[in-house]
């Protein structure tokens, strides 16, 4: 049996291929199918088959192109409702792939219409040696039930229903998730990216969670906020995402062209480091650095109904910005500005500039009152150290609590590294008209390596404002 695994970082997402002897099959793919094509090239085997465990809500699958350009028989849940030419299979159904034995289960719960597929080498005997668990079981975590409100308490019954029929399964079965750590379908995701079914049982919490009423109640504890772009991926997903090799490719515009653009109705992506954005941005940019988690927080925030421009540090990072914005099916990119800022700077077009402190600085700014200090993480970071007394807003959250961020105070974000609180900083920037903002550099990471103190959740004494 030929497997290779493939992991897609900013998604915190593999895909896996799997091979008999004559042919192979896709699992869970992502948008980018050329490294699937690549990769069976090298094992000189064609891809008669795909599986989608479900309809993937935080990325855009390459499944229906991966179809169109090898004629591959896509299998998936007949529970998915999906509108693309497959195969549905019902719960316990069996198929044979070659020399392989495939076997789904239903598994609903981090979505109502969620499987795992079990694999067996007809060559080494009948017993699965290998699950593909979805986003139902993860190394560490279960995948989220809450992905549909109205339903989550249903969902939450399901999903323990469902690790229960998993809990049958022998314990030497390799298990091969659809996401690690970073990923936002779970909580407590390891950063491990494999394990075995019994290593599970014995040491994932979801596992372990017992009675019903008491996963219902303690599993939906927590969880970061959904990003917006899941049920629009979900949706792009049951229908199948428009092939990218189809899509309309941008085009470079001078200056004075992408200024007017932006001015119209084109948003402004700027995929610079927080140091160039900082230094000098196009008037209403949204900060989007690559260095970050481009593709989920593109995707959380940029609006889908709108044309985008693209500003980049050089030319080579047109391919990396395109990738993660089609990930999160945002395909409406208009083109990008013909020469960087350094063009655009030259032209004498008006510029808009973000203060960027370090956390030295920061440190002693806010000890003396001169700042409001805000903490972009998400809530588990945040709970788990951060600096006392700052209040916490993720940084997508800005977009809804900007007007009592403003004030007499300077505000000043504060993220791991920078990447978010840049986020955080130009949404600010763009919604209140604010000028005093402010990013701090190095995060807090930078604050922990300078032997500042943090607390942990709790361990602040004062009143502070928590979302």
């Amino acid at each position: 049996m030929e497997f290779k695994q493939i992991y897609t970082p900013g998604l915190a997402h593999c895909s896996y291929i799997i091979g008999g002897k004559n042919a192979c099959l896709v699992v869970d793919p992502a948008r980018d199918v050329s490294q699937y094509l690549s990769a069976a090239k090298t094992l000189g085997l064609p891809i008669n088959g795909i599986i989608e465990t479900h309809l993937h809500a935080d990325f855009v699958s390459g499944h229906a192109e991966l179809r169109e350009l090898t004629g591959a028989t896509i299998y998936i849940t007949e529970k998915a409702g999906a509108l693309f030419d497959h195969h549905p299979l019902h719960d316990q159904e069996e198929f044979v792939f070659d020399t392989l034995r495939i076997k789904m289960l239903d598994t609903p719960g981090h979505t109502p219409e969620c499987s795992i597929f079990l694999v067996s080498d007809l060559e080494r005997g009948e017993e699965a040696a290998v699950a593909f668990t979805g986003d139902t079981l993860m190394v560490g975590d279960a995948g989220r039930p809450d992905l549909f409100p109205d339903i989550k308490d249903e969902l939450a019954v399901k999903l323990y229903q469902s690790l229960r029929k998993i809990e049958q399964l022998r314990d030497n079965i390799e298990l091969y998730p659809a996401h690690g750590a970073g990923s936002l379908c779970g909580k407590m995701l390891s950063s491990k990216l494999s394990s075995t079914i019994g290593t599970e049982k014995m040491h994932n919490p979801a596992m372990q969670m017992h009675p019903e009423e008491y996963f219902v109640s303690h599993f939906l504890e927590g969880m970061p906020e959904a990003p917006d772009h899941f049920m629009r991926c979900s949706e792009i997903n049951r229908k199948g995402a428009p092939a990218v090799s189809k899509l309309k490719k941008p085009v470079g515009y001078d200056p004075k062209e992408f200024y007017e653009l932006s001015r119209a109705d084109h948003v402004v992506v700027d995929t610079r480091d927080q140091l160039g954005f900082g230094a000098a941005h196009v008037p209403g940019a949204y900060g989007l650095s690559l260095k970050g988690n481009f593709s989920t927080f593109s995707g959380w925030v940029l609006p889908p109904d709108k044309p985008l421009l693209l500003v980049l540090d050089n030319p080579n990072d047109l391919t990396t910005a395109l990738k993660g914005l089609y990930s999160v099916g945002l395909d409406n990119v208009t083109g990008y500005l013909e020469g960087g800022m350094a063009a655009y700077s030259a032209s004498g077009l008006p510029t808009a500039r973000l203060e960027s402190i370090s956390v030295t600085e920061a440190k002693q700014r806010y000890e003396n009152g001169e700042i409001l200090l805000v903490d972009t993480r998400l809530k588990s970071e945040w709970e788990s150290g951060h600096i006392e007394c700052t209040m916490h807003v993720p940084a997508p959250d800005v977009r809804k609590v900007y007007r009592e961020l403003q004030g007499d105070l300077p505000v000043a974000f504060i993220c791991n590294t920078g990447n978010r609180s840049l986020l955080a900083s130009s949404l600010m920037l763009n919604l209140s008209g604010m000028k005093n903002v402010i990013n701090v550099i190095g995060g807090t990471s930078a604050w922990v390596n300078m032997g500042f103190e943090t607390v942990t959740e709790g361990g602040d004494h004062c009143e502070i404002p928590v979302r």
